[in-house]
């Protein structure tokens, strides 16, 4: 699974998106926190990571939709059936037994379903994550 998974791990639109919502802080968040005797560790984790949830799960929703909707990487690295992702065992479907009609389209609503609950439940979070980074201050 490693192939199929490293290369997403890294990606240049959220470095982006975080370098810019991280640019909308001020600086005097961090001073205040050293002169109360925060160390920087600290301050990632108890003040940067808890302000920068919008952007984290709006990163995370695209990282997921942009990784379960990959057709080419995923067949070009797995040679195996037991490794196929879901979106290419359905081309395989339509190659193997084109009259089964409905059991494509059955597979086509479990392809969606995960990127449409993303969308349902994370809506407002995805938009303030992605809206956050472009307004300064």
């Amino acid at each position: 699974y490693r192939a199929l998974t490293f290369p997403f791990l890294t990606s240049a639109m959220g470095v982006f998106l975080l370098r810019q919502y991280y640019l909308t802080f001020a600086k005097e968040l961090y001073e205040a926190a050293k002169l109360d005797g925060c160390s920087n560790l600290r301050f990632l984790g108890s003040i940067v990571v808890p302000l920068s949830r919008p952007a984290l799960g709006a990163l995370g929703a695209y990282v997921f939709l942009n990784t379960w909707n990959q057709y080419m990487w995923p067949l070009l690295v797995t040679n195996s059936r037991n490794y196929r992702t879901v979106q290419i065992g359905i081309s395989m479907l339509y190659d193997i037994d084109a009259v089964s009609l409905g059991l494509m389209m059955a597979g086509v609503v479990i392809v969606i379903v995960p990127s449409l609950s993303i969308f349902v439940f994370m809506n407002k979070q995805l938009i303030n994550g992605l809206m956050s980074g472009a307004v300064k201050g």
